[in-house]
């Protein structure tokens, strides 16, 4: 597709995914966005246009044909992301969690310095109620195919608070290389509603001389009301667990 072609469709998906909040329910506000190299924002909305289920259920399974045109140097093998905000009970301890997966190869060489940036959100949690609260998140990478400079970086954000960035720098060979990590962040005493989100951002250099380089990647960002550290301990060590899990989802072939 031409970059003429992708400058009017670009928009066009935002107008949809726009119009799928604005005629759907008040909260079906669960986005990932995807931005290459600094390019067009194309936001992906649960239940929208490029959701493959169209139900707003707190779940997004992304249409990577209808994705991948509006990229010029990626490609989406899966892509998808959930969030616990329908799910949860408001006022209660419930953990309130954002999550995103996938795999995202490098169809053109170029070496490093170009990305595509994936921001799983959503907004006005009611839950967990208690306080204090911590943002717990969990990541986790799969390598193959690298050159110098690939990497991948994870963050989350609540409300304006961002935690401690994650980043994985792969070797350089066929791999896979497979790498994963966690972080906590007390966030103290926080009233709801409060907003969540997290944000990768993936830079592979292209063909290495054993193929074509990919991240399959996953991330969770947990708020939990947790009263003592060995039940601290014991959602960290949990959630590991959770993230790997959703990695292994089945890929979008639609």
């Amino acid at each position: 597709m031409s970059r003429l072609a992708r400058k009017f469709m670009v928009p066009a998906f935002a107008a949809l995914a726009a119009l799928a909040i604005g005629t759907s329910s008040a909260r079906a506000t669960f986005t990932i966005t995807v931005t290459e190299n600094g390019g067009p924002t194309i936001p992906i909305v649960d239940g929208g246009p490029l959701d493959s289920d169209g139900i707003i259920n707190g779940q997004i399974n992304v249409l990577t044909t209808g994705l991948n045109p509006l990229l010029t140097e990626y490609n989406f093998v899966s892509l998808g992301g959930t969030s616990t905000l329908l799910t949860g009970t408001p006022g209660s301890n419930d953990l309130a969690s954002v999550s995103q997966t996938g795999e995202v190869q490098r169809l053109l060489p170029g070496g490093s310095g170009t990305s595509i940036t994936i921001v799983a959100s959503d907004t006005g949690f009611l839950f967990p109620a208690g306080n204090p609260k911590f943002l717990i998140e969990a990541a986790s990478d799969t390598f193959r195919n690298t050159v110098g400079g690939d990497s991948r970086n994870f963050s989350s954000l609540f409300n304006s608070t961002m935690t401690t960035l994650l980043v994985f720098v792969p070797p350089t060979g066929s791999g896979p290389f497979g790498s994963s990590g966690g972080n906590i962040t007390p966030l103290g005493n926080q009233t709801t509603p409060f907003d969540l989100s997290n944000t990768t951002v993936i830079s592979l250099g292209g063909t290495a001389p054993s193929g074509i380089g990919s991240d399959q990647f996953a991330g969770a960002s947990t708020v939990v009301s947790v009263p003592e550290p060995a039940s601290m301990a014991l959602v960290l060590l949990g959630l590991p667990a959770l993230v790997l899990g959703r990695r292994f989802r089945r890929r979008n072939a639609a």
